[in-house]
């Protein structure tokens, strides 16, 4: 503790004025002492385990913890001095905790605030603060993301998802363009996928961070865990149905009267509770309108995602097991081999989510480095589904070839009727052909199309063409 008197002449204050290269520095300039007679100060050692961590806001994603001495200053009238700041050295009591923030301890709330205090200087052990106001001060930390920055995360995010929406967009209009070639019950669910996707991108890039607005950043969390659960839920459904595909062989039934339904309303099943159980606590923060970790409510989104994962890696190993053990497989060369399996996992893998399960690995702060790769290979999902089930998909080109030849044979044929029709004018001017209704033959309503029309089964074991 330090206590002085103030005199007229004092420039400014300095504590401690023997070492001002200390862990701990107070300094207050001339212009802050106007009208002050007294000032002390009070460093408190050990408050860290007596006092809570808790902000203000209580919202932050990552629990915060007190990494620094807490230091009282007090000095008369400063409150009618306009022109009045602080600044404060503080070290760290471990040089690694993550994310420092100036804060104070607000009386009023029972908790730690940062209005009126600015990060200025950040040092690997220490960090000063400017404060417009007096108080208790201290550092807190924000676990594990001082290796992280934010900015280069936003940029690969936004830049990802928007390339994954233009590949996703296309992938549907070219689907739905040759939809009579290419329908299946495993296209349906890509479509559905494809679809939830877009809506996932467009929700996270126009609304994650529109925290200015309390009610719409909570309907944006809201809207953000049901359609990021209904893409897990479509994937899943993905899985089940290729898993049914490749090791049940003579299964014909489709499938799609319960897999759709259920992957688009256990979602807004898991949601409602979640909304109910919390009353809307915890969804959307000062940073993120997404799911907050204090309370446990992001396990209403981790816990079915991870299960899902689970899920279809043992069907992804099943399938690629069999795929290995195929006739096919088992007379090409181990280079064919290899590269079989590589493309197969290249189709899978964005399809059944197990990418997310990258997510997993950022245990600390030493790992940092994962999260650039998870939102690398997350927001690009949609891009590697483009290109695996669109541009190189043989299905897709020979759907193409089909309608191309379509179209040139009805080309053909309505260039020699019109040509037969002109001769029949030409020799008869008033004599039209006669149908003879009774017995042409007639297509059955609803009939399928020809075998030529016919899409297949869609087996797994076409990755490998």
């Amino acid at each position: 503790m330090h206590v002085s008197r103030i005199e007229k002449h004092t420039p400014n204050i300095l504590f401690p004025e023997e070492n001002p290269g200390d862990f701990k520095t107070v300094y207050l300039p001339k212009s802050s002492l106007e009208n002050a007679s007294s000032f002390s100060v009070v460093v408190y050692k050990n408050l860290s385990g007596i006092l809570s961590s808790n902000t203000v806001d209580n919202t932050s994603d990552a629990k915060s913890v007190i990494s620094s001495e807490v230091i009282s200053v007090n000095l008369d009238n400063w409150q009618s001095n306009p022109n009045f700041n602080i600044s404060l050295t503080l070290a760290y009591f471990q040089t690694k905790s993550g994310q420092p923030k100036c804060t104070f301890w607000n009386m009023s709330r029972s908790a730690w605030d940062t209005n009126g205090c600015t990060l200025a200087i950040q040092r690997s052990n220490s960090s000063m603060c400017v404060c417009n106001h007096l108080t208790n001060f201290a550092i807190l930390m924000s676990p594990w993301t001082e290796n992280v920055d934010t900015t280069a995360l936003d940029v690969i995010s936004i830049v990802g998802c928007s390339i994954s929406m233009l590949g996703l967009i296309i992938t549907v209009v070219v689907h739905f363009h040759l939809w009579r070639y290419v329908r299946s019950d495993r296209v349906v669910i890509l479509m559905n996928l494809s679809i939830a996707l877009i809506s996932s991108y467009a929700v996270f890039i126009g609304g994650v961070d529109r925290t200015e607005n309390k009610a719409l950043c909570t309907a944006i969390a809201v809207l953000l865990q049901y359609i990021y659960l209904v893409v897990f839920f479509l994937m899943l459904a993905e899985g089940i149905d290729i898993g049914i595909t490749v090791l049940y062989v003579f299964v014909t039934k489709s499938r799609l009267k319960w897999i759709l339904p259920a992957a688009w309303a256990l979602p807004a099943v898991i949601v409602g509770v979640s909304m109910g159980a919390t009353k809307l606590e915890g969804y959307g923060n000062t940073k993120f309108c997404w799911l907050s970790m204090e309370g446990g409510l992001i396990w209403a989104f981790v816990a079915p995602a991870m299960l899902i994962i689970l899920v279809n890696f043992v069907v992804l190993i099943l399938v690629i097991r069999t795929m290995f053990r195929s006739k096919t497989l088992s007379e090409k060369s181990r280079s064919e081999r290899s590269k079989a399996g590589v493309r197969c996992l290249c189709v899978l893998l964005p399809l059944m989510g197990c990418t997310w399960v990258i997510g997993l690995l950022y245990v600390n702060e030493s790992m940092a480095w994962v999260q650039y790769v998870f939102a690398v290979c997350n927001s690009l999902q949609g891009l590697v589904i483009f290109v695996f089930h669109c541009v190189l998909n043989v299905q897709i080109r020979n759907a193409l070839l089909r309608r191309k030849h379509r179209k040139q044979s009805k080309s053909f044929i309505s260039t020699n009727s019109a040509s037969f029709v002109s001769t029949r004018v030409t020799e008869e001017p008033f004599a039209l052909p006669k149908i003879n209704l009774s017995t042409a033959k007639r297509t059955p309503r609803g009939s399928l199309h020809s075998a030529d029309d016919a899409t297949g089964t869609g087996r797994v074991s076409n990755c490998i063409v």
